[in-house]
This record gives structure tokens, sequence and C-alpha cells, in this order.
């Protein structure tokens, strides 16, 4: 094994392993979402944000090391079907399996979430939309409403600048 091998598994496996993080972080935010729970859902978004910028640049640098393992522009079965037999290409095809799992399992998590929050966001919406009649809420805008506060119609700004 060359050292420019090497470094190719190593910065693959640290990809791998954030691609994990990042899918315990997915799975997290879902838990946060379905417990209503928004400080923790806070929480999570900036720790996933950070996550993915981590994840960013450990990919360039899996990129400069793929590069200078001579497979440079090649993609993950094209490297595998370029490399001999042997501990170095079983370890490059557990990590690629490994990325390819918690991507697609971090997607359907994503895309889970997404539904999750819809849904929510909907049912605030239903309530809110029960309590427009009350009086102490008299006067205040919601998007789609027509006219101004306090019921007047007409433009809010009369002169032309």
């Amino acid at each position: 094994m060359t050292a420019e091998i090497t470094g190719f598994l190593m910065a693959t496996r640290r990809c791998a392993d954030q691609c994990r993080v990042m899918l315990d972080n997915e799975r997290e935010k879902r838990q946060a979402l379905l417990s209503d729970d928004i400080e923790r859902l806070e929480s999570m978004l900036q720790s996933q944000q950070a996550a993915i910028m981590r994840l960013e640049g450990l990919e360039k640098r899996r990129l400069d090391a793929q590069a200078k393992a001579g497979f440079a522009a090649m993609t993950a079965g094209e490297i595998l079907a370029a490399m001999k037999d042997g501990e170095d290409k079983e370890e490059l095809r557990r990590q690629v399996g490994d990325m390819k799992s918690a991507l697609e399992e971090i997607k359907q998590n994503n895309e889970r979430a997404l539904e999750i929050a819809r849904n929510n966001l909907q049912m605030m919406n239903a309530l809110n939309a029960g309590q427009e009649g009350r009086p102490e809420n008299q006067g205040i805008y919601r998007p789609g409403q027509s006219g101004g506060p306090e019921g007047t119609t007409g433009a809010l700004f009369e002169k032309k600048i």
C-alpha cells in the first residue's frame, strides 16, 4: 500500500464517519420535531449546519487525496475497478457502502422530518385561522389578508415618492 492510497482511504474513512454523525443528527432532529421541542430542534439545526460544513471540508480533502492517489475524476465504482484485489480494495468498498447507506438514510429521515414540519405548520395555521375573529386578535396582519390594519381598506401609503 502506498502512502497516497493510505491517505485516500483515511480521508474516505473520515467522510464516512462524518456521514454517520450527520445521520445521528438527522434522527435527533426528527425526534425533536415529533416531540415539538423547539429548543432541541434549533440546537439540532445548528449542529446539522456545522456537520454539513465539516463534511464539505472533509470531502475537499478526500478529493485531493483521491487525485494524489491517481484516481482524479473517477467514481467510486471506477476506483474500485482500477484497484488491485486486497485489503485496500475491501476497505474502500466497505467505506463507500457505509457512506451510501448513511446518505440514503439521511435522505429518507430528512424527507420524513420535512413532512412532519409541514403537517405541524398546517395544524398551526388551522388553529390560527380559528383565532382570527377573537377581539384580542383584531388589527393583526396575516399573510394573504387584504386591507390595512384595523380592517381599513385602501393603500397605507397614499403619496408616491
